[in-house]
């Protein structure tokens, strides 16, 4: 499993392992990845990650010419082993890639992995999702417009060729997710949640805070 999630050494000499994690379904804009990393001649793309739209993938892949640069790994599942893994593949790559095109894609909770791993990240700007808040562009990673295979791959090649910037961007990310996105960091913001409102004043004056106040 471990060499399965590792990008293979490539005859042509260095290239950019760009890490791809999630499910091959249609909104996570796989297909916008691939027609990107196709006008990258230098990247290499390895896909964490099953679904309905694999197969299709694979033949676009096939159909771009850029099998031999393109691994599928599959689903892992999240096990010690599974999870020795993933971190591997992290670890590994150069450049995290999220391009969703959809909504449905609220958070992207892959991003804090990559960027506890001091992965330096491209994403798609997705309005009204949380992907914009998450990533700081320009400070933590590169935001793009979702669908835009030009922008992607102009950011791919922006990172190809600066490991100056990537090592920043990787720098910025770990520090924004030590410093905003550890559980620690969220178990504590949700208490002092909870006390601003049970501090807070009633909208009834006749209800006291301790009133207010949840049995122990």
């Amino acid at each position: 499993m471990l060499s399965a999630l590792s990008p293979q050494p490539s005859a042509l000499g260095p290239r950019l392992r760009v890490l791809a994690v999630g499910r091959l379904s249609y909104f996570k804009g796989t297909d916008v990845l691939l027609r990107a990393v196709a006008e990258v001649a230098n990247a290499s793309l390895l896909i964490v990650g099953d679904g309905e739209c694999r197969a299709a993938l694979q033949r676009q892949a096939h159909d771009l010419g850029i099998a031999g640069r393109v691994q599928f790994a599959g689903r892992i599942d999240m096990d010690a082993r599974g999870a020795t893994a993933l971190q591997a593949a992290y670890e590994s790559a150069d450049v995290f890639c999220l391009p969703s095109t959809d909504r449905a894609e609220s958070f992207g909770l892959v991003l804090l992995e990559a960027m506890r791993a001091r992965l330096p990240v491209i994403a798609s700007a997705i309005p009204g999702s949380g992907v914009g808040y998450v990533v700081r562009d320009g400070e933590t990673g590169l935001l793009v417009a979702p669908g835009d295979v030009g922008a992607l791959a102009q950011a791919l090649q922006k990172l190809c060729g600066d490991a100056t910037l990537r090592a920043r961007l990787g720098d910025a990310g770990h520090q924004r997710w030590s410093k905003e996105f550890t559980l620690a960091q969220a178990a504590d913001r949700v208490l002092q949640l909870y006390r601003r409102v049970l501090a807070a004043p009633a909208a009834d004056p006749a209800i006291t805070p301790a009133e207010r106040r949840p049995p122990a």
